[in-house]
Formats: structure tokens, C-alpha cells, sequence
């Protein structure tokens, strides 16, 4: 068990995983940060009533939450490229470990083969 993990330790891209990991973590803090502030702004108007010439203010309200769907999707964007690449060296890992062990079990026969002559 241990061989396999320290097999996809090593497979798995980390110069690209630390390159991207600042960016996204400033996304994600960024995200949170907008996210937290539009809830609070949101609980701050839920008791008002908007008057007619107010859709100018709605019309900003709604472009700024297009603005964080398209970053929001951006990192889930980015995260899922990263899952994919873990995935991929993670099933590479688990084929070559297969092959490993059909080589073992075949060497085992053969040497019982030898010793039983």
C-alpha cells in the first residue's frame, strides 16, 4: 500500500499543482470574501421596498452577481482540471501497480515451479 502512494506522489505534476495553487486560493478567498459581503448587503435590504426608478440599482445588483457566477465558475473550472490530472496519475498508478502484481504472481509460480523439480 505504502509503494503505490509513494508512486503517485511522485507521478502527480506538483511543479504545476504549487504554480496554481496561489491563484487559486485567491480566487477562492476572493469568492468568500464577495460572498459573505453580498449576503450581508442582501439581509441589509430584505426589509426594502424598491421604488420604481430602482432598477438601475438592480440592474448593477445583477451584472455583480454575473461577474462572480463567471470567477465562481472559473474555479470550479480550474479545480476540476486539477481533480482530472490527480484522477489520471492516480489510474496510471493503479494499472502499473496491476501489472506489478500479475509480474510477482507469475514469478512466484515460476519459482514454486523450480523448487518442486
Amino acid at each position: 500500500m505504502g509503494l503505490s502512494w509513494m508512486s503517485a506522489l511522485k507521478l502527480i505534476p506538483w511543479v504545476d499543482v504549487v504554480q496554481a495553487t496561489p491563484g487559486i486560493v485567491r480566487g477562492a478567498r476572493d469568492l468568500w470574501s464577495r460572498t459573505r459581503r453580498a449576503k450581508s448587503e442582501a439581509e441589509a435590504h430584505e426589509g426594502t421596498i424598491l421604488a420604481p426608478g430602482d432598477t438601475a440599482q438592480l440592474a448593477a445588483r445583477i451584472e455583480q452577481l454575473e461577474v462572480e457566477q463567471l470567477e465562481a465558475s472559473r474555479l470550479i473550472n480550474t479545480l476540476a482540471e486539477q481533480n482530472a490530472q490527480l484522477v489520471a496519475t492516480l489510474d496510471a498508478v493503479r494499472r502499473r501497480t496491476r501489472a506489478l502484481m500479475a509480474c510477482c504472481v507469475l514469478l512466484a509460480v515460476g519459482l514454486a515451479a523450480l523448487w518442486l523439480r
